[in-house]
């Protein structure tokens, strides 16, 4: 419990007007109004509500985040600042609690230092941050820490100072993040929210359904959320995924291997129900960014217009840039005029493999990316209408139309 009776008093307060918030159909949580919804996942793109219709995009059966953002600020430069991010993770109902014993993590990217994917990296930086005693209530623990105070990676450090609080209640398989300006709330504040947020998650049984992959499936004894009679429509996807590869010069796919041909590479999944497809569209020299561009090189960009209305959802289609990092001695990944997709990690089967095979670190490397769920959503795997957009893209790069003033060159998958 909070140390200081007056700062529970004034947190009770201010959940005491707390709102109903819909987590998609699958939970509600009472939030102050302050908090507003940000989007699904633990990192992407600032949607600002959570709809139940993007639930299709979401892959992993343990868990789904919620996030949420506090009083917004922008700053000089029109780069905006988040004095409160709060995150809400929802377990599987039906699979293993979390153990709240081994919080080694926490779900909201921006306490990170820039660096990547350097695993060892991060995880000394959450180590080395002013960790408190833990507070236990019954078999949940609460855990918090003084940020940027110094300790860390140096490109953390500097105000404003945070509090970084974790909450695990395993008998609800519920989690609740909160990396908070000290200014905003006292240590006895964010803990109490964090806890009472907890505490107010009602989930209904859409949770179990989606993370268990029940929706959609009629079959019984099946693996994976996959009936035995539905066995069949399952190859039938997978052999029409290879036939659609063909077009880019991929003639044989198989469990956790990576295909290739000079200018498409794919990468499916040990159990074959994720595919994971890249088209090369061009290089543009890394010279042309916009001066002073901080973590990943940024250029003026202006997409064609009429994209395919055969692609359906932006997950579908997407670009990224691959360029060498001085800091880090390394190749980096990054969004290409859009916030780089989870599904694109430094340390994803495909991107790690394609790596190897870039040469010209005066370049960027442009790709067009798509993933694929082959048991879950076969009506979405649209690999041929995926090439044709990559292709369109491609030719507009060459032709100046994508970058301003730069026309792309050339690059294939060298040996």
């Amino acid at each position: 419990m909070p140390t200081n009776p007056f700062a529970l008093v004034a947190i009770l307060a201010v959940l005491a007007q707390a709102e109903h918030v819909d987590l998609a159909g699958l939970a509600t949580v009472d939030l102050p109004p302050a908090f507003t919804p940000v989007g699904l996942g633990q990192d992407g793109p600032r949607e600002g509500r959570f709809d139940p219709a993007t639930l299709d995009r979401h892959h992993n059966d343990y868990q789904i985040t919620f996030r949420f953002e506090q009083a917004p600020r922008t700053l000089a430069g029109r780069q905006l600042a988040f004095p409160a991010l709060l995150h809400v993770t929802l377990f599987n109902p039906d699979r293993q609690k979390p153990d709240p014993t081994k919080i080694t993590f926490t779900t909201i990217s921006r306490f990170y230092p820039p660096v990547r994917n350097d695993r060892p990296r991060l995880d000394a930086h959450f180590e080395a941050q002013r960790w408190l005693p833990d507070v236990v209530t019954g078999d949940a623990v609460t855990r918090a820490a003084a940020t940027n105070e110094g300790r860390g990676d140096t490109l953390s450090n500097g105000p404003p100072e945070r509090w970084l609080v974790i909450h695990v209640d395993p008998t609800r398989r519920i989690r609740v993040d909160l990396y908070a300006w000290r200014t905003m709330y006292s240590l006895d504040e964010a803990r109490a929210l964090v806890r009472r947020v907890a505490e107010s998650v009602q989930t209904t049984p859409k949770l179990a359904e989606l993370l268990n992959g029940v929706n959609g499936v009629n079959g019984v004894n099946g693996v994976n959320g996959v009936g035995v009679h539905d066995d069949e429509r399952f190859e039938v996807t997978v052999s029409s995924a290879l036939r659609a590869l063909s077009q880019c010069d991929i003639r044989s796919m198989g469990p956790g291997m990576v295909a290739w041909s000079d200018r498409c590479a794919s990468w499916l999944s040990d159990d074959r129900r994720y595919l994971r497809v890249a088209r090369v569209i061009g290089r543009i020299p890394l010279a042309a960014a916009i001066p002073g561009s901080q973590v990943a090189p940024e250029y003026r960009i202006t997409l064609p217009s009429g994209r395919s209305p055969e692609l359906g959802r932006p997950s579908d289609f997407r670009l990224a840039e691959l360029f060498w990092h001085d800091a880090a001695k390394g190749w980096a990944i990054a969004g290409f005029g859009e916030r780089r997709h989870e599904d694109d990690a430094p340390d994803a089967p495909l991107i790690s493999a394609i790596v190897p095979h870039l040469r010209d670190r005066a370049s960027v490397h442009l790709l067009a990316l798509a993933s694929y769920d082959l048991q879950r959503a076969p009506e979405r795997v649209a690999i041929a209408e995926f090439l044709t957009e990559a292709d369109r893209v491609a030719t507009a790069l060459r032709e100046g139309k994508v970058v301003a003033g730069v026309k792309a060159a050339r690059f294939v998958f060298e040996p």
